[in-house]
Formats: structure tokens, C-alpha cells, sequence
């Protein structure tokens, strides 16, 4: 019997730098427009009005949803990621909500 709550493998980016490529390829010219500044994640922070933690965890999670719930003691948001879609917006990403299978729906 298939376990058909738990979502198949990933088959996107491997790597963060994978991640910044693909999204490229969405963004036509925002990495040729970032490239040249120093702190490229500062810099697309900028450029979508999202602070630079929230671009960090984006490129960690490679557009993945990550479970919202929060994980005892540190507090921190849970580490798996639900779904398959890729979003390459992070404005989007940051709103996403869900819950993995251990922590249910919320």
C-alpha cells in the first residue's frame, strides 16, 4: 500500500545555486541585475520588499513550502518541506502556510 500523504521526491533543484538559476530563468534579467552587487541576497531583498531572512530561508528551502508549525524547545519553524510546487516568488512563499504529516493539519 502507497503512503499517498507523503509527497514524491524532489526532482528540482538540487543546490541553492541550482534554486538562483532556475528562478533566474523566471526573473528574465533580476540575476544579471543582482550579479554585480556584493550581497546578492541583500539584494534581492531589496528588490521583492522582503527582509533578508526571509530570502535566506526561501533559497535554504529552494522555493519549497516548509511545515509552519513550530518545533519545542528552540520555538523554530519545522525543517520539512509539504508539497511540490516551487515558488519562485518569495513574497508568495513567505505567506504559504501547511503543516507536514507529523505535525497534521493545523
Amino acid at each position: 500500500m502507497t503512503d499517498i500523504s507523503a509527497p514524491p521526491s524532489y526532482r528540482g533543484a538540487q543546490t541553492p545555486g541550482e534554486f538562483l538559476r532556475e528562478m533566474g530563468n523566471v526573473w528574465i534579467g533580476l540575476i544579471e541585475m543582482i550579479a554585480s552587487d556584493p550581497d546578492q541576497q541583500a539584494a534581492l531583498a531589496a528588490y521583492f520588499g522582503v527582509t533578508p531572512s526571509v530570502i535566506r530561508d526561501w533559497i535554504d528551502a529552494r522555493g519549497r513550502t516548509r511545515c509552519i508549525a513550530p518545533v519545542p524547545p528552540t520555538g523554530r519553524r519545522c525543517s520539512i518541506l509539504v508539497g511540490l510546487k516551487v515558488e519562485y516568488d518569495p513574497r508568495i512563499w513567505a505567506g504559504e502556510r501547511g503543516r507536514c504529516v507529523s505535525h497534521g493539519p493545523g
